[in-house]
């Protein structure tokens, strides 16, 4: 998808999701939207074990389905992996539905999934957003989980990732 705006300059997805990455907790369901990506947070899945599902539907559009059982901070970063993928693998959704499991792994290789996880911390928890906050201090696990509505676990890898002791 790239659009075009009114003065002739040219609208990336990757424009779009940046927009939504000033503020915390970011809206990644606006974001979705924004990317005409269509959401449903509370999928009854067939398979307790799926986390997510993202597809091209008949109508060319994008769909994403999110297990309704899980919290709302795994649906949170599941919905950020998902919307990874239509940024960076698109082609592979054009061909079959992506349907990741509780560990992030869909049939796809490895490598693709760990560019979805790693593009989904980034959309979650914006580096930009996480280095202010820790440099007035907001230095705490919990706190920085709350902030982003991230579990734990993912504010300690993304910690890491940016240098961070955690």
């Amino acid at each position: 998808m790239v659009s075009v705006v009114n003065s002739g300059s040219i609208v990336t997805p990757y424009d779009i999701a940046g927009r939504y990455l000033a503020k915390a907790p970011v809206d990644l369901i606006g974001m979705a939207r924004a990317l005409g990506i269509s959401v449903d947070m509370n999928t009854e899945m067939d398979n307790p074990d799926i986390s997510g599902i993202i597809k091209r539907n008949a109508d060319g559009r994008y769909s994403v389905q999110i297990n309704g059982s899980d919290n709302a901070k795994r649906k949170k970063f599941t919905l950020a992996h998902e919307i990874a993928h239509y940024l960076l693998h698109r082609d592979l959704i054009d061909k079959a539905a992506v349907i990741d499991d509780g560990m992030y792994r869909s049939g796809l290789p490895s490598s693709i999934e760990t560019q979805a996880n790693r593009l989904a911390a980034d959309l979650l928890m914006p580096a930009q957003l996480v280095k202010d906050l820790w440099k007035i201090g907001v230095c705490s696990v919990f706190q920085l989980s709350e902030i982003f509505q991230a579990s734990e676990a993912a504010v300690r890898i993304r910690l890491k990732q940016l240098g961070y002791g955690a």
